[in-house]
């Protein structure tokens, strides 16, 4: 027993660690409310099986209102809806969503330390243990993504499909450790699912090509045998790309005059903007990037790295992140001062991050490597604490600490719990009206804020979906869902 505590007694600080991240993560989730396209996922528009639903979904989103999330991220919002398994009792819908986004950032955090693992070679658990850490308070520190902490399509098409992206490249690294045939048939489905989200066709794309064509390149697999996996990688995209869907959604939206130029310069101004308010306004990004460059300096790696190799997927990093971007530019026809959903920053800032960390930590290994010397233990472990000092000094200056999420959230914590009181009550009322009433709700709004994903539901009059109907705006599905005619919400 004591040495197995002696062993892993680092584990017991990276436990605090990691409950002071996600204890206010929790917090925010579990106040969560059903919103948008929940009310249209719960509503049995074909059947109460939801299995026969989810085909038809399926099939009438691909052909009608299609969009970058892709069919495997519908089949999720459709079967594991917590709005249709729990009819929001309570906090049944936050508690869902505490489930599903712990599973989610589980398999995020494990598939990094995969990655790491692999890439580098390193046999260190304590390394690949701090390693996560950081990645993970790279992640979490910075921004809140509030739609993508929701149900609707955040969870299963954008937080859920990065998971299934990073566990896909983690299974392609796993794969060409042993060269088992049960991890290449995972490495093609994996990769084919992470596909069928176009914000992570090209992320999962160059990938592959970076780590089977360059890295890999004589690992003894015959062409045809490595070209298999991106060719249905590609497959995969390529249909979600050309669904009938994508077109009509954007011309119902009338974004069909976009132009591809203009959506490349505003998305590079997005991305360039995003970096430099990231560098200026959140200086702890700067230190965690510091620590993990001196950690690939101290820990290095059990394989060579050529520069030109790191610099390159350094630029796939950045090239993934402009797709995943680039798509919801272009397909919502966005200017450079237009809002953008939060949800939208979630795909390049996860990109980014653990991208620009695994480009750092190989940058600091190859500083290693040319350098050949072996730095002691307490010597890199004194220049850590340095860092950390140096800058934990700096951010408690000037009141910069404010900035970090998990602070923030504990600010705004009476108006998370105020603004879950304030949309229950509504969707109260409307549950315990009538069949068939026209509901009219005049309230007092409360403040904004960013950690809250509201109802949605708003003030304009819109006509009651016929029979015929499969889809609606939030107003049109919770009336349906509902059972009542209308429902208007004026806040004032």
């Amino acid at each position: 027993m004591n040495a197995l505590i002696k062993k892993y007694w680092y584990r017991i600080p990276l436990t605090v660690g990691y409950i002071l991240i996600f204890a206010s993560f929790i917090y925010s989730i579990f106040y969560s409310m059903p919103a948008n396209d929940d009310f249209a996922w719960a509503v049995e528009w074909w059947s109460s099986n939801r299995v026969v639903e989810m085909f038809h979904r399926i099939g009438w989103n691909y052909m009608n209102s299609f969009g970058n999330s892709g069919i495997f991220a519908i089949a999720i919002q459709v079967l594991f809806n917590p709005l249709y398994l729990f009819d929001n009792v309570g906090h049944s819908f936050g508690i869902c969503m505490i489930i599903v986004n712990t599973i989610i950032m589980t398999g995020i955090l494990w598939a990094v330390r995969t990655l790491f693992k692999y890439i580098f070679q390193i046999n260190s658990q304590v390394a690949l243990d701090i390693i996560t850490f950081l990645v993970a308070l790279l992640v979490t520190t910075s921004y809140y993504y509030s739609d993508v902490y929701n149900w609707w399509s955040g969870t299963p098409g954008y937080s859920g499909m990065m998971m299934m992206c990073l566990v896909s490249c983690a299974a392609m690294l796993r794969y060409n450790a042993d060269k088992t045939k049960k991890r290449y048939i995972a490495m093609i489905v994996l990769g084919m699912i992470a596909c069928t989200s176009m914000m992570y066709c090209v992320a999962v794309g160059a990938f592959y090509v970076v780590y089977t064509f360059i890295v890999y390149l004589h690992n003894g697999d015959r062409i045809g045998k490595k070209l298999l996996p991106l060719g249905m990688y590609i497959l995969s995209g390529v249909l979600m790309v050309i669904a009938p869907g994508n077109y009509t959604r954007m011309s119902n939206e009338e974004s069909t005059d976009a132009s591809l130029f203009n959506a490349v310069i505003v998305t590079g101004y997005r991305i360039i903007t995003r970096l430099t308010t990231t560098i200026q306004t959140k200086p702890w990004v700067v230190a965690i990037m510091l620590l993990i460059l001196l950690l690939g300096i101290f820990v290095g790696s059990n394989r060579k790295h050529n520069l030109l190799v790191i610099i390159f997927g350094a630029v796939c990093t950045i090239v993934a992140a402009f797709s995943g971007l680039l798509l919801y530019v272009y397909g919502s026809n966005k200017t450079i001062d237009a809002e953008f959903t939060p949800r939208v920053y979630y795909v390049e800032d996860y990109m980014v991050f653990i991208g620009m960390a695994i480009a750092i930590y190989a940058f600091g290994s190859w500083i290693k490597q040319i350098i050949g010397v072996q730095i002691n233990t307490m010597v890199a472990a004194g220049v850590s604490v340095i860092v950390v000092l140096l800058f934990a000094a700096y951010i408690m200056t000037g009141g910069r600490y404010a900035g970090v999420i998990q602070v923030d959230i504990l600010a705004h914590a009476d108006l998370i719990k105020e603004s879950w009181v304030f949309w229950d009550e509504i969707l109260q009322e409307v549950e315990s009206a009538e069949d068939g009433a026209e509901i009219v709700i005049n309230k007092e709004n409360v403040d904004w804020c960013q950690y809250s994903y509201y109802v949605s539901l708003d003030e304009i009059p819109r006509e009651t979906l016929t029979e015929d109907a499969k889809y609606g705006n939030c107003n049109q599905c919770a009336s349906k869902y509902y059972g009542v005619d209308s429902i208007i919400v004026n806040l004032y």
